[in-house]
């Protein structure tokens, strides 16, 4: 069972565009730096202890702007991957915010540190479920939950919450 659970809302992304694919749509150029930053991710990641951050499994999305967040909270870690390494895994369900289908994968996930790159509103509602906090996640925003040996409502705790860096205006 997952010892430590970090769910991330991607950072800031492009409007939409009925041109794009909402599938598609990217982080803003600004987006990408704000989480790479050294008031961004490193930041963040750096309240999680070394060995963490070296157990650390990422799952994401497979939408493109929370793959391009996951890459940030790869360096952010330490991790120098791409995505399909082993380490960092697509899940349909954080795409379609299936809160049951994702805590069925999480029950038999035996990572001692997940992190989980997603969307609003799904993100804020996994963290009110497992540990009875209300969060507003902004873009590139992070919350820590300490889970506990079941995933019954309000069994986890929240250890620490980062709201998103805010991108630089041009």
């Amino acid at each position: 069972m997952v010892k430590t659970l970090v769910l991330v809302r991607h950072g800031k992304a492009q409007d939409a565009d009925p041109e794009i694919p909402d599938i598609e749509r990217s982080l803003t150029p600004e987006g990408r730096m704000a989480l790479g930053a050294a008031r961004g991710f490193k930041r963040t990641f750096g309240l999680l202890s070394a060995e963490e951050r070296e157990n650390a499994v990422i799952w994401t999305s497979p939408a493109r702007r929370a793959r391009q967040t996951a890459h940030e909270v790869a360096k952010a870690i330490g991790e120098h991957t791409i995505l399909g390494d082993r380490k960092v895994i697509e899940s349909e369900s954080l795409w379609e915010q299936d809160e049951e289908l994702f805590l069925a994968e999480l029950e038999k996930c035996n990572a001692s540190c997940l992190i989980v790159v997603g969307h609003a509103p799904f993100v804020g509602k996994v963290t009110s479920r497992l540990s009875g906090d209300e969060i507003s996640f902004k873009p590139g925003a992070a919350a820590a939950l300490k889970m506990g040996k079941s995933l019954k409502p309000g069994k986890a705790r929240l250890t620490w919450f980062v709201q998103g860096p805010k991108p630089k205006d041009k």
